[in-house]
């Protein structure tokens, strides 16, 4: 997980410096995530890669995610990375490759924060918008942050955002967060001042819809005709 990489750290210095308002806002925005019982959303990640010949090479995709209650998730991508989808339905997370007509399946803890905990640290999967929905993100940013600062308004696409922008102790990172009645995150940029030419991830969050009625056979995965099934092979076994 991007963010993850950001949320675990050190002890913050006893220098940190830490702006009221910018923490508040983080805070409304983490507690109304926390009620909520259904979403969906569409992520656009960019991220830069690294290349001997060209320095810093631009890549993205595009993700399309629905979450169904604290045991439902689907995550639909298409980008540089590929066609594939992962579905998880409480019990088992699958995915499944389209341009490969490939799948696999593992079985994983029965809620949404621990399957993402437990496929991360297994397996090194990423889940876009996954630590918006741990219940102690701000605390999190908070004990690795040297600097949280909220700058002020501006606009993403148009919709009216709180910028905030903060320190730590291998990279930056800022927030945009809507200036509405949900307070949801709209962007998040991090650039990795620790890495050779300070590589940057963006993520932009769109076309949120609140609590909306997700069947939960939508969360289950049905074999596609002449689709292979292989074995996902965890870091331990790659190692």
């Amino acid at each position: 997980m991007i963010c993850v990489c950001l949320l675990s750290g050190q002890i913050k210095a006893q220098s940190a410096k830490f702006d009221t308002v910018a923490v508040s806002i983080l805070d409304r925005m983490s507690a109304i995530m926390g009620q909520l019982t259904s979403c969906s959303a569409t992520v656009t990640t960019s991220y830069d890669v690294s290349n001997e010949a060209l320095g810093l090479v631009k890549h993205s995709n595009l993700h399309h995610i629905y979450i169904g209650g604290p045991d439902k998730m689907l995550i639909r991508s298409e980008g540089d990375k590929g066609n594939k989808s992962m579905l998880y339905n409480g019990k088992t997370l699958t995915h499944y490759s389209f341009d490969k007509n490939q799948y696999s399946r593992v079985k994983v803890p029965p809620t949404v924060v621990g399957m993402i905990d437990f496929m991360h640290t297994n397996y090194g999967i990423e889940f876009p918008m996954a630590d918006f929905f741990y219940p102690d993100f701000v605390e999190d940013i908070l004990e690795q942050a040297d600097h949280l600062v909220y700058i002020g308004m501006t606009k993403v696409d148009g919709k009216d955002c709180f910028h905030i922008a903060g320190t730590a102790k291998d990279k930056t990172f800022q927030f945009w967060i809507a200036d509405d009645a949900f307070s949801l995150p709209v962007k998040m940029v991090i650039i990795y001042t620790d890495k050779p030419l300070n590589p940057q991830f963006e993520a932009v969050y769109s076309n949120w819809q609140i609590n909306p009625v997700l069947p939960s056979g939508m969360f289950d995965f049905t074999v596609p005709p002449n689709a292979q099934k292989v074995k996902m092979v965890s870091k331990i076994a790659k190692k």
